[in-house]
């Protein structure tokens, strides 16, 4: 790596706040700070799909809708995403969802230990994701724990991440690091909010208070 960043014409990486965290030191950086340090390098915010990820068009969800439309969709969907999940059909209860690898890097331990403590709030959460083992047993037994809030699946299902994405109020992205994340990207094309860990691409893409909302550094 360190040979490829000497000998590169440009170093490059996917959001401009990655960029800076990687010289910021060797915790961010991966003891090749010094070196990005002296070659320079660009960030440039990754970019999503924007055929699949399109409410308009989109043949995974029931209900396709716009900026126009999204207000009377949104809580069909909601329901829809509820019923499949078997949780209480409420359009007026916040949906929170959460897809991801199931490691550290993505936070998905800093969401198990948040469950118990905002679970009381009148809220559901669904979440979808495949990693570490002990993380996938962890989300699984959220069904058995709160059987009428939350959700767990620990598998890689592109329908159920359309659905999820559409129907859910909020997206949580709890991210330790994230060089840009596509996650957060998908929920504001589709009208859900964003709640962010501060770091990475998350603090390029999400603006506090207009598309999502930022947790603040770990």
């Amino acid at each position: 790596m360190k040979a490829g960043i000497l000998e590169s014409d440009k170093v490059l990486t996917v959001s401009p706040y990655y960029a800076q965290e990687l010289i910021s030191g060797e915790d961010k950086g991966v003891e090749l700070d010094n070196i990005i340090r002296k070659t320079g390098i660009t960030g440039i915010v990754n970019g999503m799909d924007v055929q699949e990820w399109n409410p308009a068009t989109d043949q995974h969800i029931n209900v396709q809708y716009d900026a126009s439309t999204v207000m009377d969709a949104k809580p069909i969907l909601k329901e829809s995403l509820q019923a499949e999940m078997g949780l209480h059909c409420d359009r007026n209860v916040p949906v929170v969802g959460f897809i991801g690898r199931l490691e550290e890097q993505k936070g998905s331990d800093v969401l198990a230990e948040a469950i118990p403590r905002f679970i009381g709030e009148n809220c559901q959460i669904v979440i979808l994701g495949t990693g570490k083992m002990a993380m996938e047993e962890q989300i699984e037994n959220l069904e058995t724990q709160y059987p009428d809030k939350a959700r767990g699946i620990a598998n890689f299902n592109v329908p159920l991440a359309h659905k999820i994405i559409a129907g859910s109020d909020f997206i949580l992205i709890p991210s330790r690091f994230e060089p840009c994340g596509l996650i957060q990207l998908h929920a504001m094309r589709y009208g859900t909010v964003p709640i962010v860990a501060s770091t990475g691409g998350l603090v390029d893409t999400v603006k506090e208070g207009f598309t999502g909302f930022q947790m603040g550094a770990f």
